[in-house]
């Protein structure tokens, strides 16, 4: 589920239109995947090698220490391989509230990385989506944050997050930035001095 450079287009002009009208600069930022994972997967071939080694211990005689050693050597690589080479169903056995939390704090890196938090008017508003993960997360600088409690955001995040899992980011993208213009206009309109500091384009992000 990519942007091609037309869908990227659409969001950048819809961001273009917010921003005539408005002080707030609006970022919209997409990764593909927020985590490598690998911890996960190893501790994963961990618990799978320790039932593999209580049922050879348990149901094949006369087991040595030695074969034992090869045994569970074989399983972990064996299996931490497989979850390398699939990392999508990896990521379906791992708990949403996890890989969520992963994704959180991809966002907020994002969101210093790209130093949003420097704007002159600390006004700046970041829409990150992270597919993989199937995460959504709308973070504000202060002044926004001032004016607008973050349980406003959450119901265009769900309304997000479905669009994600429908296959449709370029919609999800499109709606969620409408939904959020209106306060924003209203709350911060667009004054003679602002500038437009930050980029209108898509972020990709790793």
């Amino acid at each position: 589920m990519n942007l091609k450079k037309n869908e990227k287009e659409l969001i950048s002009k819809e961001i273009e239109d917010l921003e005539k009208l408005s002080s707030s600069e609006l970022v919209a930022v997409v990764a593909k995947r927020s985590g490598n994972y690998k911890l996960s997967a190893s501790m994963f071939s961990v618990i799978l090698l320790f039932c593999t080694s209580f049922l050879y211990y348990f149901f094949v005689e006369e087991t040595s220490i030695i074969q034992l050693l090869e045994i569970q050597f074989v399983t972990f690589i064996g299996f931490y391989l497989l979850f390398g080479r699939f990392r999508n169903f990896l990521l379906f056995v791992l708990p949403k509230k996890y890989k969520h939390k992963i994704a959180s704090q991809n966002a907020h890196k994002q969101f210093y990385n790209l130093k949003l938090n420097n704007t002159k008017n600390k006004q700046a508003i970041m829409f990150f989506v992270s597919l993989d993960e199937k995460f959504v997360e709308i973070i504000t600088d202060e002044e926004i944050s001032k004016e607008i409690p973050n349980s406003h955001w959450q119901m265009i995040i769900d309304e997000f997050i479905i669009d994600i899992k429908n296959n449709q980011l370029l919609e999800g993208y499109l709606k969620a930035i409408k939904a959020c213009s209106y306060i924003l206009i209203e709350k911060f309109p667009k004054k003679e001095n602002d500038e437009n500091e930050l980029s209108n384009e898509v972020i990709e992000v790793k």
